[in-house]
């Protein structure tokens, strides 16, 4: 998956800066854990299939990952 810059707003920093001092977590896991959390509660669970269906390969094992099937038949 192609990488992608992200510019954070000062409260959003501080707050993140905090988490991952207190937790040890690095910003990519971090990211990746809040955009899933965000994506699952915003797309149903057809758009998400849907999504992934159609990624490449390697954007199919990294998103198979990121989004696991129990996750999906969840909601």
């Amino acid at each position: 998956m192609s990488r992608k810059k992200i510019e954070l707003n000062g409260k959003v920093e501080k707050l993140a800066e905090k988490y991952l001092q207190i937790t040890g977590t690095d910003l990519d896991d971090l990211t990746n854990a809040a955009l899933k959390a965000y994506l699952i509660d915003h797309l149903n669970s057809n758009q998400i299939k849907e999504a992934l269906k159609d990624a490449d390969d390697v954007s199919s094992e990294y998103a198979g990952k990121l989004f696991n099937l129990d996750d999906l038949n969840r909601f």
